[in-house]
């Protein structure tokens, strides 16, 4: 009976391992441009209106490129609610992700909050399904901060660091069997840039962050994937455009290719 415990044990942490191997990079990639989208929510004064994604019906679209400028695919986000009160206002985002040859691949809501001048962000609406599909027939659990975008932005200022956690186990019995940590720290806002996108000409604020993801499964820690962003930000607009690097090399970008309201 032990030893039938033992290798299924065994077996279970090389499925984990597998899945992992293959998606820890996708979900990191994936979740920088979902945390880059969200962005377009940054109020002035404490003011919501006005903004391209908490108005009703409005769209944003990215396009996204692997290090050799070649297509990987494209994310659409478009506003299907907006509620407001005198404190607070909330949009509810429907996103399509489609590949490289225009197929959709996944879609799904989530939701953002302006309050008190800020943009408050829960990062465990922004994980892409697909990802949780290598844990379909397991029990998955996540929490993490609300990331928090200031009401302006300055050169030199120093952004809120957030964490994710998603915990996977066993249905039936329980037993942890994977933990995964998401931290996103350093976010500093550098100095103003023109840049020019599919989408138009912009003066852009340029923001550095790090991303550490680290995986502990069947009581082993894996090694860490870190991760090193840069994008420009345009207030009242949002992310125009970002970039993924590893140890100073470009891994892949997006670009802004149209935002309408």
């Amino acid at each position: 009976m032990y030893k039938s415990i033992f290798i299924l044990n065994r077996y279970c942490l090389y499925l984990i391992c597998a899945a992992m191997k293959n998606k820890i990079l996708y979900l990191l990639l994936l979740f920088i441009v979902t945390v880059w989208v969200a962005k377009p929510y940054q109020a002035v004064a404490q003011e919501c209106t006005g903004y391209y994604l908490l108005t009703n019906d409005a769209e944003y679209e990215l396009l996204n490129y692997d290090r050799k400028d070649k297509l990987t695919g494209r994310v659409h986000y478009k506003v299907t609610s907006v509620n407001s009160s005198p404190t607070k206002t909330e949009a509810t985002i429907h996103s399509k992700i489609y590949d490289n040859k225009g197929k959709l691949t996944t879609e799904g809501d989530y939701t953002v909050s302006c309050q008190n001048g800020s943009i408050l962000i829960d990062m465990k609406s922004m994980v892409n399904p697909d990802m949780l599909q290598a844990y379909k027939n397991m029990e998955v659990k996540m929490q993490g901060d609300q990331m928090d975008y200031p009401s302006s932005l300055e050169t030199g200022q120093q952004l809120k660091d957030g964490t994710f956690t998603i915990d996977v186990m066993d249905k039936d019995s329980g037993q942890p069997l994977s933990s995964i940590v998401m931290n996103i720290t350093g976010r500093k806002v550098g100095d103003k840039e023109s840049i020019n996108v599919p989408a138009g000409a912009y003066s852009a604020f340029k923001i550095n962050q790090d991303m550490e993801m680290r995986t502990k499964a069947m009581g082993m820690n894996m090694p860490a994937t870190r991760i090193q962003t840069v994008e420009y930000f345009v207030p009242g607009v949002g992310m125009v455009r970002s970039e993924s690097y590893r140890n100073g090399k470009l891994l892949s970008y997006s670009v802004l290719n149209k935002v309408s309201k």
